[in-house]
């Protein structure tokens, strides 16, 4: 069997299968859904609502160590400078512009 024996085999089970699909399709799509099937979902609970009681929320604790950087960036442009003249910027890697 070569290519073309192949493609022509191919393609001819390709026209009778999609054909046929769609001719049972529409058969089947004629007869009405049972009255279960329709679209619907339905949920049954042997569960009970119960009542629970509220409990007061407890306050927030406070962390109990502080970092000691109290915030990253967020300096303006003159404070930038001011920075880079004090070399109290800490280059970690290169900067790219």
């Amino acid at each position: 069997m070569n290519w073309l024996h192949f493609i022509f085999w191919t393609a001819g089970i390709y026209l009778l299968y999609y054909p046929a699909m769609i001719l049972y399709d529409l058969k089947t799509s004629g007869t009405a859904a049972p009255k279960s099937a329709l679209n619907e979902l339905t949920f049954s609970e042997s569960v009970l609502p119960q009542q629970v009681e509220h409990l007061p929320d407890k306050p927030a604790e406070e962390p109990k160590t502080k970092s000691p950087i109290i915030a990253s960036g967020g300096v303006t442009l003159k404070n930038l400078f001011g920075l880079c003249r004090e070399e109290a910027i800490i280059y970690t890697r290169p900067v790219s512009f």
